[in-house]
Protein backbone atom coordinates (compact mmCIF):
# COMPACT_ATOMS: atom_id res chain seq x y z
CA UNK A 1 0.00 0.00 0.00
CA UNK A 2 2.65 2.32 0.53
CA UNK A 3 4.26 1.92 -2.87
CA UNK A 4 0.73 2.48 -4.42
CA UNK A 5 0.30 5.57 -2.34
CA UNK A 6 3.31 6.82 -3.47
CA UNK A 7 3.42 5.55 -7.09
CA UNK A 8 4.12 8.38 -9.46
CA UNK A 9 5.84 10.21 -6.85
CA UNK A 10 9.50 8.89 -7.26
CA UNK A 11 12.86 10.52 -5.84
CA UNK A 12 10.95 13.99 -4.96
CA UNK A 13 9.82 14.08 -1.91
CA UNK A 14 7.72 17.09 -2.17
CA UNK A 15 5.70 15.67 -5.09
CA UNK A 16 2.29 14.36 -4.57
CA UNK A 17 0.91 11.45 -5.83
CA UNK A 18 -1.68 10.98 -8.21
CA UNK A 19 -3.83 8.89 -6.19
CA UNK A 20 -3.80 12.13 -3.55
CA UNK A 21 -4.71 14.91 -6.38
CA UNK A 22 -7.56 12.83 -7.09
CA UNK A 23 -8.52 12.10 -3.64
CA UNK A 24 -8.75 16.35 -3.25
CA UNK A 25 -10.71 16.47 -6.34
CA UNK A 26 -13.32 13.87 -5.70
CA UNK A 27 -13.96 16.10 -1.97
CA UNK A 28 -14.56 18.94 -3.70
CA UNK A 29 -17.08 17.77 -5.75
CA UNK A 30 -18.99 15.74 -3.06
CA UNK A 31 -18.94 19.08 -0.99
CA UNK A 32 -21.61 20.65 -3.65
CA UNK A 33 -24.39 17.43 -3.26
CA UNK A 34 -23.81 17.52 0.29
CA UNK A 35 -24.47 20.85 0.58
CA UNK A 36 -27.35 21.27 -1.28
CA UNK A 37 -29.26 18.38 0.61
CA UNK A 38 -28.90 19.77 3.54
CA UNK A 39 -29.98 22.96 2.37
CA UNK A 40 -33.37 21.07 0.31
CA UNK A 41 -34.08 19.35 4.13
CA UNK A 42 -34.32 22.56 5.69
CA UNK A 43 -35.80 24.38 2.83
CA UNK A 44 -38.82 21.70 3.82
CA UNK A 45 -39.02 23.49 6.70
CA UNK A 46 -38.32 26.76 6.22
CA UNK A 47 -39.04 27.45 2.76
CA UNK A 48 -39.94 31.39 3.17
CA UNK A 49 -36.11 31.85 3.99
CA UNK A 50 -34.72 29.32 1.60
CA UNK A 51 -36.37 28.40 -1.09
CA UNK A 52 -34.93 31.14 -2.95
CA UNK A 53 -31.34 29.88 -2.26
CA UNK A 54 -32.46 25.79 -3.28
CA UNK A 55 -34.04 27.45 -7.12
CA UNK A 56 -30.21 29.38 -7.55
CA UNK A 57 -28.10 26.96 -5.89
CA UNK A 58 -25.60 26.81 -8.30
CA UNK A 59 -25.18 30.39 -7.74
CA UNK A 60 -25.32 30.41 -4.50
CA UNK A 61 -22.79 27.66 -4.37
CA UNK A 62 -20.45 29.42 -6.25
CA UNK A 63 -20.39 32.62 -4.27
CA UNK A 64 -19.72 30.57 -1.25
CA UNK A 65 -17.11 29.16 -2.36
CA UNK A 66 -15.33 31.56 -4.09
CA UNK A 67 -14.76 33.33 -0.39
CA UNK A 68 -13.79 29.79 0.62
CA UNK A 69 -11.40 29.67 -1.89
CA UNK A 70 -10.47 32.86 -1.93
CA UNK A 71 -9.69 33.00 1.80
CA UNK A 72 -7.77 29.16 1.57
CA UNK A 73 -5.39 30.78 -1.66
CA UNK A 74 -4.90 33.86 -0.46
CA UNK A 75 -3.60 32.49 3.89
CA UNK A 76 -2.38 29.00 2.93
CA UNK A 77 -1.65 29.18 -0.94
CA UNK A 78 -4.17 26.08 -1.30
CA UNK A 79 -7.44 25.47 -1.89
CA UNK A 80 -9.73 23.97 0.73
CA UNK A 81 -9.64 20.50 -0.33
CA UNK A 82 -5.90 20.88 -1.17
CA UNK A 83 -5.27 22.36 2.10
CA UNK A 84 -7.16 19.06 3.83
CA UNK A 85 -5.01 16.93 2.35
CA UNK A 86 -1.63 18.69 3.37
CA UNK A 87 -1.30 20.42 -0.50
CA UNK A 88 -0.15 23.72 -1.78
CA UNK A 89 0.17 25.46 -5.28
CA UNK A 90 3.49 26.80 -6.21
CA UNK A 91 3.97 28.93 -9.63
CA UNK A 92 5.85 26.52 -11.93
CA UNK A 93 9.59 27.44 -12.09
CA UNK A 94 9.88 29.61 -15.24
CA UNK A 95 12.97 28.93 -17.79
CA UNK A 96 14.74 31.74 -18.94
CA UNK A 97 16.28 31.59 -22.28
CA UNK A 98 19.90 33.31 -22.82
CA UNK A 99 21.99 34.39 -25.47
CA UNK A 100 25.16 32.57 -26.61
CA UNK A 101 27.86 34.96 -25.61
CA UNK A 102 31.60 34.74 -28.01
CA UNK A 103 34.06 35.34 -25.65
CA UNK A 104 37.19 33.40 -25.87
CA UNK A 105 37.03 30.34 -24.19
CA UNK A 106 33.62 31.00 -22.08
CA UNK A 107 31.50 30.49 -24.93
CA UNK A 108 30.98 26.65 -24.29
CA UNK A 109 30.04 27.27 -21.09
CA UNK A 110 27.12 30.36 -22.23
CA UNK A 111 26.39 27.53 -24.67
CA UNK A 112 25.57 25.08 -22.09
CA UNK A 113 23.59 27.96 -19.62
CA UNK A 114 21.24 28.31 -22.59
CA UNK A 115 18.42 27.14 -20.41
CA UNK A 116 18.63 28.84 -17.13
CA UNK A 117 15.62 28.30 -14.31
CA UNK A 118 15.03 31.43 -12.43
CA UNK A 119 15.40 30.52 -8.24
CA UNK A 120 15.00 33.22 -6.21
CA UNK A 121 14.08 32.56 -3.41
CA UNK A 122 10.04 33.40 -2.47
CA UNK A 123 9.54 33.49 -6.24
CA UNK A 124 7.86 30.17 -6.42
CA UNK A 125 4.68 31.42 -3.92
CA UNK A 126 1.30 32.62 -5.59
CA UNK A 127 0.76 36.37 -6.35
CA UNK A 128 -2.30 37.84 -6.55
CA UNK A 129 -2.79 37.03 -10.11
CA UNK A 130 -2.47 33.40 -9.84
CA UNK A 131 -5.05 33.16 -7.12
CA UNK A 132 -7.54 35.66 -9.86
CA UNK A 133 -6.21 32.49 -12.43
CA UNK A 134 -6.76 29.83 -9.59
CA UNK A 135 -10.45 31.10 -8.39
CA UNK A 136 -11.41 31.41 -12.18
CA UNK A 137 -10.53 27.39 -12.98
CA UNK A 138 -12.22 26.41 -9.13
CA UNK A 139 -14.85 28.32 -9.33
CA UNK A 140 -15.75 29.81 -12.67
CA UNK A 141 -15.08 26.86 -14.78
CA UNK A 142 -16.81 24.31 -12.77
CA UNK A 143 -20.24 26.80 -13.02
CA UNK A 144 -20.25 27.15 -16.47
CA UNK A 145 -20.04 23.26 -17.29
CA UNK A 146 -22.38 22.53 -14.89
CA UNK A 147 -24.77 24.60 -16.84
CA UNK A 148 -24.15 23.77 -19.49
CA UNK A 149 -24.51 20.12 -19.06
CA UNK A 150 -28.20 21.36 -17.38
CA UNK A 151 -28.87 22.81 -20.92
CA UNK A 152 -27.84 19.83 -22.75
CA UNK A 153 -29.71 17.57 -20.36
CA UNK A 154 -32.82 20.02 -21.36
CA UNK A 155 -32.85 20.33 -24.88
CA UNK A 156 -31.93 16.62 -25.44
CA UNK A 157 -34.49 14.92 -23.27
CA UNK A 158 -32.37 13.70 -20.38
CA UNK A 159 -32.19 10.38 -19.44
CA UNK A 160 -35.18 9.10 -20.79
CA UNK A 161 -34.00 9.74 -24.19
CA UNK A 162 -31.03 7.99 -23.66
CA UNK A 163 -32.85 4.79 -22.45
CA UNK A 164 -36.00 4.69 -24.62
CA UNK A 165 -34.85 6.81 -27.65
CA UNK A 166 -36.21 9.27 -29.74
CA UNK A 167 -39.59 9.03 -28.40
CA UNK A 168 -38.49 11.47 -25.55
CA UNK A 169 -36.80 14.30 -27.58
CA UNK A 170 -37.95 17.39 -28.37
CA UNK A 171 -39.47 17.36 -32.08
CA UNK A 172 -37.92 20.08 -34.41
CA UNK A 173 -40.07 22.54 -35.29
CA UNK A 174 -40.54 23.54 -38.79
CA UNK A 175 -39.41 26.86 -39.17
CA UNK A 176 -39.74 27.44 -42.15
CA UNK A 177 -41.00 31.33 -43.47
CA UNK A 178 -40.02 32.24 -40.03
CA UNK A 179 -37.63 35.34 -39.29
CA UNK A 180 -33.74 35.01 -39.67
CA UNK A 181 -32.88 35.58 -35.58
CA UNK A 182 -35.71 32.37 -34.88
CA UNK A 183 -34.47 30.54 -37.42
CA UNK A 184 -30.57 31.58 -36.09
CA UNK A 185 -31.53 30.51 -32.68
CA UNK A 186 -32.77 27.23 -34.16
CA UNK A 187 -29.73 26.77 -35.91
CA UNK A 188 -27.26 26.88 -32.83
CA UNK A 189 -29.47 25.03 -30.36
CA UNK A 190 -29.27 22.13 -32.92
CA UNK A 191 -25.35 22.83 -33.47
CA UNK A 192 -24.83 22.74 -29.67
CA UNK A 193 -26.62 19.57 -29.35
CA UNK A 194 -24.68 17.79 -31.89
CA UNK A 195 -21.09 19.13 -30.92
CA UNK A 196 -21.34 19.51 -27.18
CA UNK A 197 -21.15 15.62 -26.39
CA UNK A 198 -17.77 15.74 -28.37
CA UNK A 199 -16.47 18.84 -26.60
CA UNK A 200 -17.14 17.21 -23.38
CA UNK A 201 -15.49 14.19 -24.62
CA UNK A 202 -12.29 16.17 -25.09
CA UNK A 203 -12.78 17.72 -22.01
CA UNK A 204 -12.90 14.58 -20.21
CA UNK A 205 -9.79 12.94 -22.43
CA UNK A 206 -7.89 16.35 -21.47
CA UNK A 207 -8.03 15.12 -17.98
CA UNK A 208 -7.11 11.63 -18.72
CA UNK A 209 -4.44 12.36 -20.80
CA UNK A 210 -2.50 14.46 -17.71
CA UNK A 211 -3.35 11.90 -15.29
CA UNK A 212 -1.74 9.06 -16.52
CA UNK A 213 1.41 12.23 -18.09
CA UNK A 214 1.47 12.43 -14.35
CA UNK A 215 1.77 9.44 -13.04
CA UNK A 216 4.76 8.24 -14.92
CA UNK A 217 6.53 11.56 -14.09
CA UNK A 218 6.23 12.84 -18.01
CA UNK A 219 4.48 16.29 -16.65
CA UNK A 220 4.59 17.87 -13.14
CA UNK A 221 0.74 19.16 -14.20
CA UNK A 222 -2.28 16.67 -13.42
CA UNK A 223 -4.41 18.96 -15.04
CA UNK A 224 -4.86 20.86 -18.27
CA UNK A 225 -5.92 24.06 -16.28
CA UNK A 226 -2.95 23.71 -13.88
CA UNK A 227 -0.43 23.92 -17.44
CA UNK A 228 -2.85 26.65 -18.71
CA UNK A 229 -2.04 28.98 -15.43
CA UNK A 230 1.54 27.63 -15.02
CA UNK A 231 0.65 26.09 -11.47
CA UNK A 232 2.59 23.04 -10.03
CA UNK A 233 0.86 21.65 -7.01
CA UNK A 234 3.25 20.36 -4.05
CA UNK A 235 3.12 18.85 -0.56
CA UNK A 236 3.47 21.17 2.66
CA UNK A 237 7.06 20.48 4.00
CA UNK A 238 8.09 21.54 7.93
CA UNK A 239 8.91 24.46 7.29
CA UNK A 240 5.16 25.46 5.40
CA UNK A 241 3.62 24.80 8.49
CA UNK A 242 6.03 26.53 10.76
CA UNK A 243 5.56 29.20 8.66
CA UNK A 244 1.74 29.11 9.17
CA UNK A 245 2.04 29.27 12.96
CA UNK A 246 4.42 31.75 12.88
CA UNK A 247 2.41 33.80 10.53
CA UNK A 248 -0.84 33.31 12.80
CA UNK A 249 1.14 34.00 16.12
CA UNK A 250 2.74 37.78 14.21
CA UNK A 251 -0.64 38.98 13.25
CA UNK A 252 -1.48 41.97 15.74
CA UNK A 253 -4.61 43.03 17.07
CA UNK A 254 -6.13 46.02 14.80
CA UNK A 255 -7.07 48.58 17.44
CA UNK A 256 -9.59 51.26 15.75
CA UNK A 257 -10.60 54.56 17.88
CA UNK A 258 -14.19 53.95 16.39
CA UNK A 259 -16.96 51.38 17.47
CA UNK A 260 -17.20 50.90 13.67
CA UNK A 261 -14.37 49.91 12.73
CA UNK A 262 -14.00 47.84 16.11
CA UNK A 263 -17.03 46.21 14.80
CA UNK A 264 -15.64 45.88 11.46
CA UNK A 265 -12.70 44.07 12.82
CA UNK A 266 -14.54 41.61 14.93
CA UNK A 267 -16.37 40.49 12.28
CA UNK A 268 -13.56 40.17 9.95
CA UNK A 269 -11.87 38.22 12.48
CA UNK A 270 -14.90 35.96 13.42
CA UNK A 271 -15.18 35.20 9.80
CA UNK A 272 -11.75 34.20 8.87
CA UNK A 273 -11.88 32.20 12.00
CA UNK A 274 -14.78 30.23 10.84
CA UNK A 275 -13.58 29.59 7.41
CA UNK A 276 -10.52 28.09 9.18
CA UNK A 277 -12.41 25.89 11.44
CA UNK A 278 -13.51 24.21 8.14
CA UNK A 279 -11.04 22.00 8.42
CA UNK A 280 -12.18 20.99 11.75
CA UNK A 281 -15.95 20.37 10.94
CA UNK A 282 -15.90 18.56 7.88
CA UNK A 283 -14.40 15.93 9.70
CA UNK A 284 -16.47 15.81 12.51
CA UNK A 285 -19.35 16.39 10.01
CA UNK A 286 -18.64 13.04 7.90
CA UNK A 287 -18.08 10.80 11.55
CA UNK A 288 -21.67 12.59 12.53
CA UNK A 289 -23.12 11.72 9.49
CA UNK A 290 -21.57 7.86 9.53
CA UNK A 291 -22.33 7.37 12.93
CA UNK A 292 -26.32 8.77 12.32
CA UNK A 293 -26.31 5.96 9.42
CA UNK A 294 -24.80 3.46 11.29
CA UNK A 295 -27.41 4.00 13.97
CA UNK A 296 -30.93 3.85 11.90
CA UNK A 297 -29.81 1.04 10.20
CA UNK A 298 -28.69 -0.94 13.44
CA UNK A 299 -30.75 -3.40 15.76
CA UNK A 300 -30.13 -0.72 18.64
CA UNK A 301 -32.79 1.37 16.73
CA UNK A 302 -35.35 -1.09 15.65
CA UNK A 303 -35.79 -2.20 18.84
CA UNK A 304 -36.41 0.87 20.08
CA UNK A 305 -38.59 2.11 17.44
CA UNK A 306 -40.72 -1.21 18.26
CA UNK A 307 -40.59 -0.39 21.73
CA UNK A 308 -42.22 2.96 21.48
CA UNK A 309 -44.64 1.59 18.82
CA UNK A 310 -45.89 -1.11 21.21
CA UNK A 311 -47.22 1.30 23.63
CA UNK A 312 -50.62 2.65 22.47
CA UNK A 313 -51.08 6.76 22.89
CA UNK A 314 -54.73 7.42 24.08
CA UNK A 315 -56.28 9.75 21.49
CA UNK A 316 -56.64 13.47 22.44
CA UNK A 317 -60.17 14.50 24.35
CA UNK A 318 -62.22 16.32 20.99
CA UNK A 319 -62.57 19.53 21.56
CA UNK A 320 -65.95 20.79 22.08
CA UNK A 321 -67.54 23.73 20.03
CA UNK A 322 -67.54 27.51 21.64
CA UNK A 323 -70.62 29.55 21.86
CA UNK A 324 -68.77 32.42 20.09
CA UNK A 325 -68.09 30.02 17.29
CA UNK A 326 -69.79 28.95 14.10
CA UNK A 327 -72.06 26.81 14.66
CA UNK A 328 -71.66 22.82 12.52
CA UNK A 329 -73.84 21.66 10.03
CA UNK A 330 -76.09 18.74 10.30
CA UNK A 331 -74.17 16.75 7.82
CA UNK A 332 -70.47 15.57 7.99
CA UNK A 333 -69.21 16.52 4.67
CA UNK A 334 -69.94 20.10 4.80
CA UNK A 335 -67.89 22.85 5.30
CA UNK A 336 -68.68 24.66 8.77
CA UNK A 337 -67.25 28.39 7.06
CA UNK A 338 -68.83 27.86 3.32
CA UNK A 339 -71.98 25.26 4.14
CA UNK A 340 -70.97 23.52 1.36
CA UNK A 341 -69.12 19.90 0.22
CA UNK A 342 -65.88 19.37 1.80
CA UNK A 343 -63.20 19.75 -1.14
CA UNK A 344 -59.69 19.32 -0.51
CA UNK A 345 -60.46 18.36 3.49
CA UNK A 346 -58.03 20.05 5.50
CA UNK A 347 -57.89 19.47 9.74
CA UNK A 348 -56.42 22.31 11.87
CA UNK A 349 -54.92 21.06 15.37
CA UNK A 350 -58.48 21.37 17.13
CA UNK A 351 -59.59 18.53 15.09
CA UNK A 352 -62.40 19.92 12.71
CA UNK A 353 -62.25 19.68 8.86
CA UNK A 354 -62.45 22.20 6.11
CA UNK A 355 -61.92 23.05 2.42
CA UNK A 356 -58.80 24.12 2.32
CA UNK A 357 -59.49 27.49 1.10
CA UNK A 358 -61.67 28.20 3.66
CA UNK A 359 -59.41 26.64 6.54
CA UNK A 360 -56.28 28.68 4.95
CA UNK A 361 -58.26 32.19 4.87
CA UNK A 362 -59.87 31.54 8.47
CA UNK A 363 -56.40 30.90 10.20
CA UNK A 364 -54.61 33.68 8.37
CA UNK A 365 -57.16 35.97 8.95
CA UNK A 366 -58.04 35.62 11.99
CA UNK A 367 -55.49 32.78 13.42
CA UNK A 368 -57.95 30.39 14.82
CA UNK A 369 -60.46 27.80 14.31
CA UNK A 370 -63.54 29.32 13.12
CA UNK A 371 -65.67 26.36 15.57
CA UNK A 372 -63.65 26.24 18.69
CA UNK A 373 -61.64 29.91 18.72
CA UNK A 374 -59.08 27.40 19.28
CA UNK A 375 -55.52 29.61 17.70
CA UNK A 376 -54.14 27.99 15.36
CA UNK A 377 -51.27 28.52 12.48
CA UNK A 378 -50.86 28.29 8.84
CA UNK A 379 -48.42 25.42 10.19
CA UNK A 380 -51.18 23.60 11.71
CA UNK A 381 -52.85 22.81 8.48
CA UNK A 382 -53.20 19.43 7.81
CA UNK A 383 -54.48 17.51 4.15
CA UNK A 384 -56.54 14.32 4.68
CA UNK A 385 -56.59 11.89 1.64
CA UNK A 386 -59.12 9.33 1.47
CA UNK A 387 -57.98 5.82 1.54
CA UNK A 388 -60.88 4.68 -1.01
CA UNK A 389 -58.73 6.51 -3.94
CA UNK A 390 -60.47 9.81 -3.91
Amino acid sequence: MEFMSNLGGGSQADRPSLFELIAQDKMREMLEPALRYVIAVYAQRYPRYLIRIVNRYEEFYAVLMFFVERHYLREYGASFAENFYGLKRVRAPRVVKQAKVNIDDESVASAAAAAVVSSMPGSNKLQERDIRKSLLFLIGLPYVKCKLDEYYEKISGGEAARLFGDEFTQEEEDLTGQPFLVRSKAMAIKAFKKGYPYVNALYQLSILVHYIGYLYNKTPFYSPWLRLIGIEVKRMSAADYREIQQKAKRVPKRTSNSLIESIQNNVLGLLSGSLDFLKVLLPMSIFFFKFLEWWYQSDYYRKSSTAGDSAEVPPPERVKPHPDGIPLPRAANTCPVCLKTITNPTALSSGYVYCYPCAYKQVEDHGRCPVTLMHCRTDDLRKLYNDAGM
